[in-house]
């Protein structure tokens, strides 16, 4: 389990009885027309003014997890009931707007490190959707607001300087911590059901929290100020823990025991960074003489090279390198 330590069930802050409660909130059992209506008339705008959609070949693969995982909802048949949206943005984000419009960025894919994990982070959107979070505030205004950051950041106002390349996050602001838990219930729920490992929500929330840490290390900025997936939902020990707990109460094992070799050998090509930047994810195996040094040296950053490449790949200091495993580097695209 990457970063998450032996021990982590021994230190509960949440009772049993507060998740039993939390993995049985209440969804919807379909999608309104209202809110079809506002998420179909929001959609391609804010597609547009965030990055426009990702036309690689990773797309169809998000897509098919993503409708996957949401047909476990009961929200979503054949017909098609949720879009997914695999976006073109530098950010590391994922947020989902009223009527099934679910957002992915390129940035948080190049992050996850298997089809599980990606499969976590959409069933959380897709639980937000079902919960109809967005009723309890004003869903016009609010993708109104997003739409009117997104101009910001294109014609750089002040505005555009707090929030460049952020993407829809300020919309994933306006839930409380509550509705953050009870969209992981709901994600876990879905992802289990999906046939997915349920321990994978726990790995990528793990991961999210080293990648923002970076994030502020490479900036010079608190992990706070930095707006990413991360930050802009609750997240830290506490909700690792309990996304682990929450696996644990589907009683399924923690079966993963390798590397998910499909879903890396997918990443391959994606870009990477800002498009000026012209930077690719690439996936190669580790030789016999292959440490993590001479790998990351190979990182396309002049600093923090081995503290990147050990973050994309979620290893630790002292996880070892074993030959014909396939790691992630950023290279020149």
């Amino acid at each position: 389990m990457k970063r998450i330590l032996p021990g982590l069930f021994l230190t509960a802050v949440v009772s049993t009885s507060s998740l039993a409660q939390a993995q049985s909130p209440q969804a919807a059992r379909s999608i309104s027309q209202s809110d079809r209506q506002q998420g179909a008339a929001a959609n391609p705008q804010l597609t547009a003014e965030f990055g426009s959609a990702y036309k690689g070949p990773q797309t169809a693969f998000v897509e098919r997890v993503g409708k996957r995982v949401a047909i476990e909802s009961g929200l979503s048949n054949a017909s098609g009931d949720f879009t997914v949206t695999l976006l073109n943005s530098p950010v590391e984000n994922a947020f989902a707007i009223p009527g099934g419009y679910i957002y992915i960025t390129r940035q948080l894919l190049a992050l996850m490190n298997s089809e599980a994990e990606l499969a976590s982070v959409l069933g959380h959107e897709v639980g937000h959707v079902a919960a109809r979070h967005s009723t309890s505030r004003n869903t016009r205004a609010t993708i109104g607001s997003i739409l009117a950051a997104g101009a910001g950041a294109l014609t750089g106002s002040s505005l555009a300087t707090r929030v460049v390349g952020t993407g829809a996050q300020l919309y994933t602001l306006k839930y409380g911590r509550g509705q953050e838990y009870e969209a992981d219930a709901l994600g876990i729920r879905y992802m289990t059901a999906a046939g997915y490992n349920p321990y994978a929500a726990a790995q990528i929330l793990d991961q999210l929290d080293a990648s923002t840490a970076l994030s502020a290390q490479a900036s010079g900025k608190s992990a706070q100020s930095l707006p990413t997936w991360a930050s802009t939902h609750p997240n830290g020990a506490e909700r690792v823990e309990r996304a682990m707990r929450l696996a644990a109460d589907t009683g399924k094992p923690d079966r993963a025991t390798g590397q998910d070799v499909a879903f890396l050998r997918m990443l391959d090509g994606l870009p990477y960074g800002a498009t000026n930047e012209k930077k690719v994810i690439r996936i190669v195996t580790v030789g016999t003489r292959d440490t993590v040094d001479t790998l990351a040296a190979r990182m396309n950053y002049p600093q923090l090279k081995r503290e990147r490449f050990l973050t994309l790949n979620g290893l630790t200091e002292d996880q070892p390198l074993r030959p014909g495993m396939l790691v992630k580097l950023v290279a020149a695209g």
